[in-house]
């Protein structure tokens, strides 16, 4: 597999990869010790995979919304040649980013010195738990074992960060954007999302004629790699410890701590 960066980054010194899961997700980690990429039409974001392309052929379209019963500008042309032209937008623009979201595979992670308490309560239960790994060696592994990986219908992956701007509504006049210089599909998003500080590796399929509900990459073997796994602030004790076990019986037991997050019990002694 061909292994490319979006475009340079940098992590600094006591920064880390964080990815919040819950305990199903755990597990099938723990036992396949693969990581899981889910493709961009499974996320919740609509415009995931967008582009400046794309964003422009959009500000059309609700140019078109805008101007449709004025008798100015776009609203000049026939109503039937409006009709005929917003649709043949609205189709390419459409199929262009389903076809982006059915092919683009991603493992999504979150770049920060500490938890974020948002992420807890945006992907998490109190059940749930974050791993916490050293950049860099995530980074390394897995692009030794894309490189390692044959695999016909995936045959690119591409790694950065995920980078915000003013998308939805789109700004057209956003020089961050004009000049973000991005080399792959994928890594932009609006500012709503900003609080994710998203770092992602795309895996991207070149056969269309097959269909995947997801991509799975082995990082051949845990010991080696340089993480934990941090369980939910509000977590009960019982619970931790049951996890705890597990990890046990598999000898990475001191991979487990407790977040850092301080609670109300912990403060006040009441909940």
């Amino acid at each position: 597999m061909q292994i490319e960066k979006n475009k340079d980054y940098s992590f600094q010194d006591d920064q880390f990869l964080w990815r919040y899961m819950d305990l199903h997700r755990l597990i099938y980690f723990l036992n396949s010790e693969n990581i899981f990429f889910s493709p961009l039409n499974s996320f919740f974001d609509p415009l995931e995979g967008i582009t400046e392309k794309h964003l422009h052929d959009k500000e059309f379209l609700d140019a078109l919304d805008q101007e449709k019963e004025k008798d100015e500008g776009l609203s000049k042309k026939s109503k039937e040649q409006l009709t005929e032209e917003k649709q043949e937008v609205k189709e390419r623009f459409k199929s262009n980013l389903e076809e982006i979201q059915k092919t683009y595979f991603a493992s999504c992670w979150y770049v920060g010195v500490r938890e974020s308490l948002a992420m807890w309560d945006t992907y998490s239960n109190k059940d749930s738990v974050a791993l916490k790994f050293n950049p860099d060696g995530l980074c390394n592994t897995i692009i030794e074992s894309c490189r390692n990986l044959e695999n016909q219908d995936f045959d690119l992956l591409v790694h950065g960060k995920v980078e915000y701007f003013k998308i939805s509504p789109f700004d057209p006049n956003d020089s961050g954007l004009k000049n973000a210089g991005h080399r792959f599909k994928g890594f932009l998003k609006d500012l709503s999302y900003k609080h994710e500080e998203e770092f992602r590796f795309l895996a991207m399929q070149n056969n269309n004629n097959k269909t995947y509900s997801f991509f799975e990459l082995s990082l051949k073997s845990l010991h080696d790699l340089d993480f934990s796994i941090v369980t939910h602030p509000y977590m009960e004790p019982w619970k931790h410890q049951n996890i705890y076990n597990i990890l046990k019986t598999k000898g990475w037991e001191c991979k487990l701590v407790k977040s850092e997050i301080p609670t109300r019990m912990q403060v006040f002694d009441t909940p």
